[in-house]
């Protein structure tokens, strides 16, 4: 049932600031796919926006070694009774990354590193989901900020609507 929905994600990332291409980290298809069915999504977004590839499901990985976390309680990562062998490897998302910047003809050197945008969360526990918004929030702010400064704003004000003047119509007004 995807497909349907497919044609409106340009729409979604149209002068997006910033994309968050995520992908099961169990799951070398679903990596695959995104590169194969979501890279070109980010055609509309903006020039100079900001890329996060995130793996998910960590809780998920019998190779997970999550760490204690302030953000979830300790008994989340005990909770998870079978355990999948992990797919991905972070490798995998940090070429993927380069391959994005290739994509966009962006110089490695005038974008954040790879290894800074490539990240591997667990929605389910909130494992480093904090950290990744922070992440990309610190990064975009003033991407916005230099964007409002430099020129008119994307949208139409609406509020600043005035009726055209009514003229006489026909052949001899």
């Amino acid at each position: 049932g995807r497909e349907q929905f497919h044609g409106l994600g340009s729409m979604y990332c149209r002068g997006a600031a910033a994309v968050i291409l995520t992908y099961d980290v169990n799951s070398l298809q679903s990596l695959t796919e995104l590169e194969e069915r979501f890279l070109a999504l980010t055609d509309s977004a903006s020039a100079d926006c900001i890329f996060a590839i995130v793996g998910n499901k960590v809780d998920l990985s019998d190779d997970s070694a999550l760490p204690p976390d302030e953000s979830r309680p300790e008994k989340s990562v005990a909770s998870c009774g079978s355990k999948v062998r992990k797919q991905v490897r972070a490798e995998d998302a940090i070429a993927l990354y380069k391959k994005i910047l290739k994509y966009k003809m962006l110089d490695e050197k005038d974008v954040p590193a790879a290894e800074k945008m490539c990240f591997e969360t667990s929605a389910k526990t909130g494992y480093k989901v904090d950290y990744l918004f922070e992440t990309v929030f610190e990064m975009v702010v003033p991407i916005i900020v230099r964007q409002k400064a430099e020129g008119p704003p994307q949208t139409v004000d609406i509020t600043d609507y005035k009726p055209a003047k009514r003229t006489k119509s026909g052949c001899c007004a």
